[in-house]
């Protein structure tokens, strides 16, 4: 009986080792904002469609995330909340995650506007929230994220 127990754990903290490694792995990726599409709006909301390109740096070993919960902020006005769920990407890969992203239009303010509709080279963007990768026996293990890209200008 004894045997067996330890077998058991033995198997969860491998399983538990490979988790942690795989959030190892998401954690060193390399992340980019890759386009924004307008694909709807109202006198109320802007709606867009975005695809955040995330390169896996590792060679050896998968990223692997449950879900992400946060938002994104442009030139430090919040924008819309964002959710991404069940992200794999095998080492050595890129994948594009699509976003959907519902902007209100009283977020949304001139000068903003007006730097996008100049197709602009300084709006500065960040996604910052919580990432949730699996752990051992189903828990999920909160990893606090900012993943960002600042436009031409310098910034301390």
């Amino acid at each position: 009986m004894k045997k067996l127990i330890l077998c058991l754990v033995g198997v969860g903290l491998l399983g538990a080792c490979a988790h942690v490694q795989e959030a190892k792995s998401f954690a060193n990726c390399k992340y980019a904002l890759k386009s924004v599409e307008l694909t709807d709006y109202s006198l109320t909301v802007f709606r867009f469609d975005a695809l955040l390109t995330i390169t896996n740096m590792s060679r050896k070993q998968a990223a692997v995330l449950k879900r992400f919960d946060g938002k994104l902020t442009v030139n430090d006005e919040t924008m819309a909340n964002v959710t991404l769920q069940d992200i794999r990407i095998e080492p050595a890969a890129t994948k594009n995650a699509k976003m959907k992203l519902v902007v209100p239009m009283t977020r949304l303010s001139n000068k903003l506007i007006g730097l996008i509709s100049m197709d602009s080279a300084t709006l500065d963007y960040h996604l910052t929230g919580t990432m949730y990768f699996e752990g051992p026996m189903g828990t999920e293990i909160p990893v606090p994220v900012d993943v960002g890209r600042y436009g031409s200008h310098d910034r301390e």
